[in-house]
């Protein structure tokens, strides 16, 4: 891996944090509107090349080695987006309570690898 650890940490969160969550800010309390759920799906599960967003990171820990999967946050990532793709015909779907839960959790994704991406570049804890 060209770069080291931090370029692989600051790939993570650009190439999936920063687009898993653009929609997912925008979604508030009560009904979500047709349009922006659909940006969700995509952002979710039509990221890159048609790929779920679960997809692209793992793509990307493959191409990054062990140290970059082993971080916490990165971990978290993985796991908060197994979930979102559990709830993926919820989402589809426009069950509010799904499309809640999944911007919640694009936005934890995308805090968790800036946080990883962060720390790796020696400014956080």
């Amino acid at each position: 891996m060209s770069g080291g650890p931090s370029r692989a940490f600051a790939r993570l969160a650009h190439d999936v944090g920063k687009y898993v969550a653009r929609a997912a800010r925008n979604v508030r309390e009560g009904e979500v509107p047709p349009p922006l759920v659909d940006m969700l799906v995509t952002d979710l599960y039509l990221l890159k090349d048609g790929q779920r967003a679960s997809a692209v990171l793992a793509r990307l820990l493959a191409d990054h080695g062990p140290e970059v999967a082993a971080d916490v946050d990165v971990a978290r990532a993985v796991a908060l987006l197994g979930e979102a793709d559990a709830l993926e015909a919820g989402v589809r779907g426009g069950r509010a309570e799904d499309v809640r839960r999944a911007a919640a959790i694009a936005r934890e994704v995308e805090e968790r690898l800036r946080s990883a991406a962060e720390r790796a570049r020696g400014g956080g804890p």
